[in-house]
């Protein structure tokens, strides 16, 4: 570019290279100052007082060891997906002692009064070098909380769902949570194809003009009317609009444009159809009170309307999945669920 500048070339080319030239050089202007001013530290760290969390520079939060009963470093829980078998990072857990100031910023409370450091995670790497330092100083333990996670080779709810013909892929049922009813969407199809036939026949074979007439009506009409209910049906197959729920071997996925839940199955007691202002929910109830610290995310789902921040909370502690489940994903859930002995599947609840 700047070569063209100096060179004996065109006004227009060389006022082009020129601005190139000007816009290149305040990029790299910037990124080395960047460069010459490294960003405030963020860090945790382990000395021989105890551990201090650094945000943006300044101390948010110490802890001496005398003040440490016992320091837990455990392998992270996190939402199931059927891609990932586990997990790789470390949540840093600290049993207080009588001396530690709980109120100190950046502790997440456990219900047996442990406090999870939840603003940070260890990896594996990190974790292997900090063990022989830590065991000079504090009472360590390591735990899994994945390790009750386990895949059943002959998985039922797989068995059930290739005796009703449902989706199957890859050990996964598919439900299109908002699809239309499939039993209702083939009677009109057949209904509405044969009516169609009917006056094509009638028109073809009856002279008079009225009548023809009123048959070509009837066949554009329904043609027309087939083709706005194919277009609708068709719209919630679109990937911004549809819905899926996947049940698998180790728990169920609900999949929306952009986002989703994963749940794994030791993690609930009992599944439910929840009905609220004339629409079907389905709602899950968690095995103990450690799901909430685990999945904070998905505090919104304990409402009886995930998508009203005004609605009521759901009572017994049970979520609800964001969106209605047609007639036909209702249907095809209770018959994947049929066999199934890792939930409980309860009655209906009564509307909210």
């Amino acid at each position: 570019m700047a070569i063209a500048v100096v060179s004996d070339y065109q006004l227009a080319v060389r006022i082009v290279a020129g601005v190139l030239c000007a816009v290149f050089i305040y990029c790299g202007t910037i990124e080395f100052r960047n460069y010459r001013t490294p960003p405030p530290a963020d860090e945790l760290i382990f000395d021989q007082a105890g551990i201090r969390r650094i945000e943006g520079g300044v101390v948010a939060w110490s802890a001496q060891w005398e003040d440490i009963a016992k320091v837990i470093l455990s392998l992270e829980f996190r939402e199931y997906s059927p891609h990932r078998s586990g997990s790789d990072e470390f949540k840093l857990v600290i049993r207080p002692g009588s001396g530690f100031d709980a109120l100190a910023a950046g502790f997440a409370r456990e219900p047996d009064g442990d406090l999870q450091v939840a603003d940070i995670d260890l990896r594996p790497r990190e974790v292997e070098r900090l063990l022989p330092f830590l065991v000079r100083h504090a009472d360590v333990a390591i735990e899994d909380d994945n390790s009750a996670v386990r895949t059943v080779p002959d998985e039922p709810v797989v068995e059930t769902a290739r005796e009703e013909d449902l989706d199957v892929v890859d050990g996964v049922v598919k439900i299109h949570v908002n699809g239309w009813d499939k039993r209702k969407l083939w009677v009109f199809r057949f209904a509405s194809l044969m009516i169609e036939v009917t006056a094509l026949v009638v028109a073809a074979a009856t002279e008079g003009t009225s009548v023809r007439v009123c048959a070509l009506v009837v066949l554009f009409a329904l043609f027309a009317v087939t083709m706005v209910v194919e277009g609708l049906e068709g719209a919630t197959h679109e990937k911004k609009r549809k819905v899926v729920l996947e049940v698998g071997p180790r728990g169920f996925y609900f999949r929306t444009y952009g986002t989703f839940v994963g749940v794994w199955w030791h993690e609930i007691d009992a599944v439910r159809w929840g009905v609220d202002d004339g629409s079907t929910y389905l709602d899950f109830l968690p095995s103990s009170d450690m799901f909430a610290i685990r999945h904070p995310k998905l505090a919104e789902l304990t409402k009886s309307d995930p998508y009203d921040a005004e609605s009521g909370g759901l009572a017994g502690g049970w979520y609800r999945l964001g969106r209605p489940f047609s007639v036909n994903a209702r249907r095809e859930f209770e018959s994947s669920m049929r066999k199934s002995e890792r939930v409980e599947f309860r009655e209906t609840a009564a509307p909210g």
